[in-house]
Parts: C-alpha cells; structure tokens; sequence
C-alpha cells in the first residue's frame, strides 16, 4: 500500500468509512497491471473528508474492455447495493457503486493517455508511468470573459422563464428555472471569488469556505405561488445586476423585462 493510502486509512475513524474504502482501492489498482494510475479527487482528494464523503475517483487502464473486471473487484470491497455504468466523454465510463453500508464508490474509467497531468485538489494513488507527476495549472478551468458573460446571460434568461412558467400556472417548472439561473450566479461569485473549478457554483464556494451572500435566502420561494416566485425572481436580478452591467447586458434584462422588477 502506497503512503498516501496507508495517510488516508489511518486517518479514518470508522474502520469501514470511505477512507477505509480508498485503501482497498489502491491496493488492488497497485497489484492489477493493466491499472496504470488511480487518482482521488473530492473532498477526500483534498484532504477535508470526513464519514460521510464518497470516494471519487479515476483511474486509467491500458486497454479497453476491463469493465467487467472492474466491477468485480470493486465488488469485493464490501456488499453492493446497486450499481450503475454511464458514459462520460469520448472512451470513458462513469462506474458508480452504492454499498449496502452506505458507502459510495464514483470512478470514473478511461485509457490511461486520458490523463496527462494531476488536476488542482486531486490526489495520485497510483501512478505507474509517470502520467500525474505534473500538476495540471488550474486556470485552465478558469472562465474568460466570454464565459462569464454567457452565465450572466442564461441566469438571466432562467429568471425571465421562471416568471412566464409561474404566470401559466406551471410552478414546478417556474422553480427549475429559478433554481438553474441562481446556480449561474452562484458560478459567477465562484469565478469572482478566484475559487478553483468555479462552474460547481456553491460547491465550489463552500469548498474554498468563501462566503455566499445571506440575501441568496431572498431568492428561495416562501411558498409554490406566482407571487413568490416573482419576489424571488426580483432578488435573483438584483443580484445579478453588477454583472449584467459589467457585460454589457443591460438591453437583454430590459427585453426580458427585468429590470423594473
């Protein structure tokens, strides 16, 4: 077992908690020849994990076609409850584990060239060919001001759409809408904030333990009707309004009528 396993298992107060499961997990993507690297990323990545994280994680092989092997051993790791494979990009599989403990595994399966690099807050367990021995610079997910601007539009298109599904009557739909376009702004402050991976918005955030502002509150509706989704509506824009200025946005808040609200 590698040290930065052995660190992790140690630190573990429930000797089955998820640290316990990152351990099996190194061991076995250790003595398995066709894993080349395993990395840990999450909250236990960078250090600030407790009992109740899921262990995410990545690992790269050398060929296709192990997914069934993966699963078998990941399977060994404790009784499994469910489990679900998706895609996720071009030659990778998101493999999610559920054990009867309560237990999350998230990893994700790609070709070992799918990595070049260690991502910001991310830990390598195994790295058999040197593909994490650098680390990834993190403002390469940092937004450009045309990515900045295309949040502040869509937050401002949510809002807009939160009012007309709330005028029809369709509140569950009004507060989606509502719900995706304070996410945008939420992204924003992450952006403005200098967090790393600023499009998780609040996660981001309360990771880096930068304040949110307590007026978001304001944005939440009291209650599933046209009025109070349309007070929300009124806080979210008014939030919003520094970067509709900064971005030149002001004409799209007044077509949307936004900005008498």
């Amino acid at each position: 077992m590698h040290t930065a396993a052995v660190t992790i298992a140690t630190q573990e107060s429930d000797a089955g908690g998820p640290r316990a499961l990152v351990a099996e997990l190194e061991s076995w993507a250790t003595a398995t020849s066709w894993v080349i690297w395993l990395e840990l990323s999450g909250s236990l990545g960078r250090g600030a994990g407790d009992r109740y994280s899921d262990v995410d994680a990545g690992i790269g092989v050398s060929e296709v076609g192990h997914l069934d092997s993966i699963e078998a051993a990941v399977s060994d790791f404790g009784a499994v409850a469910a489990r679900v494979r998706e895609p996720f990009g071009a030659g990778m599989t998101h493999l999610i584990t559920v054990y009867r403990d309560g237990r999350q595994l998230s990893l994700v399966v790609m070709p070992e060239d799918g990595r070049r690099g260690l991502p910001p807050e991310a830990m390598a367990l195994v790295d058999k060919a040197g593909h994490l021995r650098e680390k990834l610079d993190r403002n390469r997910w940092d937004p450009d001001d045309t990515e900045m601007r295309r949040w502040t539009f869509m937050s401002c298109l949510g809002a807009a759409d939160a009012l007309k599904h709330a005028a029809r009557g369709r509140m569950w739909r009004a507060i989606r809408s509502l719900s995706e376009a304070r996410d945008l702004y939420l992204q924003l402050i992450a952006a403005r904030e200098g967090v790393v991976f600023p499009q998780f918005g609040a996660v981001s955030l309360e990771n880096a333990n930068r304040p949110i502002p307590l007026t978001i509150a304001q944005t939440l509706p009291t209650s599933l009707s046209p009025g109070a989704v349309a007070s929300s509506v009124r806080a979210l824009v008014r939030h919003l309004e520094p970067f509709v200025d900064a971005y030149g946005l002001t004409g799209l808040a007044s077509a949307l009528d936004l900005t008498a609200r």
